[in-house]
């Protein structure tokens, strides 16, 4: 369906849009910002902290910090193991000794494994000098949330490897100084008034494009997050050489340099691009290839998008029918600090499937066997 705004309209490519979700649109629509950019909203859609999920837009003039938000450069990399029969048990102790999650990182750096750029290294000390150690540390650290690790089985009996994590701390610290920034610069141009709350934007000319350059620092260490971890599983574990595995790499909170489209919660889908899109825990994962669509902004959705927000999960799905939803499936994580990422608390996986499909090829969805998620 089509929405216009006060300054732009959107399509949006799903009939269901919860009333928060609808808010934050319209919203978005009479900023500054969105103006005479191409947006597209996917049928993932759900209400965000501070901006909607499921958001592509193009920038122009005035970039938006909140936008992407804290997670900077959040995305599911997937490896091909073939044909593998691991110990699930044996696995899941591996990834409990090994790889830190929730707000855990290593003891000392992975150095064998990842080595700061200089940009990072000054990006570091303008952001969160303080926390130089940490940030090292955390390369190679799952986090908490939805982030997630998960052996799924195609059609074809081989396992992939899903990592879905982001930035860590570093996003955080990132997205906090230029939205501070972005305050500033709105406090200055409505003379102090509290305009644009939770969607303050700034000009490309006066702090934009500093935090653009930002953002790709941080995404990359975001996907060089993402690598440790798969390094670490892939030759400590399965005791193969990662060079010579088949991987997919989809990203779905960040800025691509290359089209100039800010993706909130969607992936890149360029004609014949290779992407992977996670649905749930018990659902697995859409493996499959864009088609290029310039109505969808080159994009798809990065997931099945949420039915409950995370405190109105807590309160309406029992532990019983979580754990029910999961039978089949080896996980060690299923508890009460995890119902807020129960199947159960996403949206039905066949409505994403259908509605992907007008801008994915879809090539198969392999099934989990194995899932772990910080319940810490």
């Amino acid at each position: 369906m089509k929405i216009q705004g006060k300054l732009n309209y959107t399509e949006i490519f799903t009939d269901y849009v919860d009333e928060q979700a609808m808010s934050q649109i319209y919203q978005l629509l009479a900023n500054p910002a969105a103006e005479n950019a191409k947006i597209a909203i996917m049928p993932d859609v759900h209400a965000g902290r501070g901006s909607i999920v499921g958001l592509t837009m193009t920038f122009g003039k005035f970039i938006i910090p909140s936008i992407v938000g804290v997670d900077i450069g959040c995305g599911v990399l997937a490896v091909n193991l073939g044909q593998q029969h691991p110990n699930l048990d044996r696995f899941d102790k591996f990834i409990r000794k090994n790889l830190p999650a929730g707000k855990e990182v290593h003891s000392e750096p992975r150095s064998d494994l990842f080595s700061p750029s200089k940009e990072l290294e000054h990006l570091i000390e303008k952001v969160c000098p303080g926390d130089y150690q940490r940030v090292m540390c955390s390369a190679g650290s799952l986090g908490g949330g939805n982030h997630f690790l998960e052996l799924d089985r195609d059609p074809e009996g081989n396992i992939w490897l899903l990592i879905h994590s982001g930035s860590r701390n570093l996003g955080l610290k990132v997205c906090d100084y230029h939205v501070s920034r972005a305050k500033e610069w709105i406090r200055k141009e409505f003379r102090g008034a509290g305009a644009w709350h939770q969607m303050e934007y700034m000009h490309i000319d006066d702090g934009g494009q500093e935090y653009l350059d930002d953002m790709k620092i941080t995404q990359e260490f975001a996907l060089d997050n993402r690598k440790v971890m798969a390094e670490i599983i892939v030759s400590e574990f399965f005791k193969l050489n990662i060079k010579k595995l088949e991987t997919i790499s989809s990203i779905h909170n960040y800025y691509n340099f290359n089209d100039n489209i800010v993706r909130k919660g969607a992936i890149s889908a360029h004609e014949g691009e290779k992407l992977v899109i996670p649905l749930n825990m018990r659902d697995g994962a859409i493996f499959g290839s864009g088609k290029g669509l310039p109505d969808w902004n080159f994009s798809a959705p990065h997931g099945a998008g949420r039915k409950y927000s995370r405190g109105k999960a807590k309160e309406v799905i029992s532990l019983k029918a979580y754990r029910e939803s999961m039978k089949g499936i080896f996980s060690s994580c299923i508890d009460t600090n995890t119902l807020d990422e129960s199947p159960l608390a996403y949206k039905k996986s066949d409505h994403i499937i259908k509605a992907t499909e007008e801008t994915v090829n879809i090539d198969f969805i392999a099934k989990p066997v194995w899932n772990f998620k910080s319940s810490f």
